[in-house]
C-alpha cells in the first residue's frame, strides 16, 4: 500500500471504529498521538483519550453507537521524504436510534497530521475546530 493509501486507511479506520462501536480500536488509534477538540486541552495518548472523551460515547444494544461518520473535502498531502502527512476534512456524523430518526447531529473541521515510523503510519495529532452541533444527546453522555 502506498503512503497516500495507508494516510486514508487511517482517517477512514477513525470512521469505522466509532461506528462499529470498537472504542478500543479508535483509541488505539491515538496511541503515538493527541486529540485536540476546538481549542481544548489536548489528550495524549489512548488512555487519555478514552478516560476524557470516548468513555462518553453511548453504545447501544447492538454495541454501536448508531452512528456513520463520514469524512468529505478530504485533502492528504504525503511528504515522503520526511516521512510525515496531513490531511484536512470536513466530518459529518448520522445517527438513527429507535427513539431519533435519522438526521445530521455534528459537524467538524478536522486537521489531521501522521508520521511513518519503520515503515508503518499512524496519527501524531488530530485537531478537530469548528464544531456544529445538532442534537448529540442520543450519541454522547453528559460532561461531568
Amino acid at each position: 500500500m502506498d503512503s497516500y493509501q495507508a494516510v486514508l486507511d487511517l482517517v477512514n479506520r477513525y470512521s469505522f471504529t466509532l461506528d462499529s462501536g470498537d472504542l478500543q480500536g479508535f483509541t488505539d488509534l491515538f496511541a503515538k498521538a493527541e486529540w485536540v477538540f476546538d481549542g481544548g486541552e489536548p489528550a495524549h495518548g489512548s488512555q487519555e483519550l478514552f478516560d476524557r472523551v470516548v468513555f462518553r460515547v453511548i453504545l447501544y444494544p447492538d454495541g454501536t453507537p448508531r452512528t456513520r461518520h463520514s469524512s468529505t473535502n478530504v485533502n492528504i498531502v504525503v511528504d515522503e521524504q520526511a516521512g510525515t502527512a496531513t490531511c484536512e476534512r470536513y466530518v459529518v456524523v448520522y445517527q438513527q436510534t429507535d427513539v431519533l430518526p435519522l438526521q445530521l447531529i455534528y459537524s467538524g473541521h478536522y486537521f489531521d497530521e501522521f508520521a511513518r515510523k519503520d515503515n508503518q503510519w499512524h496519527f501524531t495529532r488530530c485537531e478537530i475546530r469548528h464544531p456544529f452541533y445538532g442534537d448529540i444527546s442520543h450519541h454522547l453522555r453528559p460532561q461531568s
